[in-house]
């Protein structure tokens, strides 16, 4: 039996993470599995009740320290219950919060029963001016906050500087039309 692949493709928003995922989903035959997919309707719900305005994230306590976690947790449980049925999965989330934690896939592989699998790290990449240009294009209320504090944003955002150990990182450059440059450092 082959063993099956995790790839998690991330970026700051707007940066094509969704386009590149699931390519990668279709390429791989693999469950596709978005953050805001599964867990977004139930967030701003959350985040409404609670009295905090459901489009805010980046500049809000409540849900980085509350709601974020279980956002990720429920995701990386969905993915184990794929990995488990033999099933490659491609993850779609930004997962910024947990760069700096060198051994958060093998933590998060352990606490959802991950059977031995195989990770490829997707950092989708593109310019800062380019990538403001795009989220303003879109329009979305989620991104208000982004705009109006770009320096904070990408300041804390736009970096993929991660130090997960264990996995193989593959850079996309997605300025232009896609070029895939594999990396395998960290």
């Amino acid at each position: 039996m082959t063993v099956p692949k995790v790839f998690i493709v991330i970026g700051p928003a707007g940066s094509g993470k969704t386009t590149i995922a699931q390519q990668a989903a279709e390429e791989h035959a693999a469950a596709y599995l978005d953050k805001d997919r599964i867990c977004g309707r139930l967030v701003e719900f959350g985040l409404t009740v609670a009295g905090h305005d459901p489009t805010d994230r980046e500049s809000n306590a409540f849900y980085r320290e509350n709601v974020l976690p279980l956002e990720y947790a429920t995701l990386m449980d969905v993915a184990g219950a794929n990995l488990r049925l033999g099933r490659s999965v491609v993850i779609d989330a930004p997962f910024g919060a947990y760069f700096a934690v060198p051994d958060y896939l093998t933590g998060a592989a352990e606490e959802f029963h991950w059977p031995p699998v195989e990770i490829v790290v997707v950092r989708v990449r593109v310019p800062p001016e380019i990538l403001r240009e795009r989220i303003g294009r879109r329009g979305l209320e989620r991104d208000r906050w982004k705009l109006a504090h770009w320096d904070e944003y990408w300041a804390s955002y736009g970096s993929l500087n991660c130090a997960w150990s264990g996995v193989h990182f593959l850079d996309v450059d997605n300025e232009k039309p896609l070029s895939m440059q594999g990396n395998s450092g960290g």
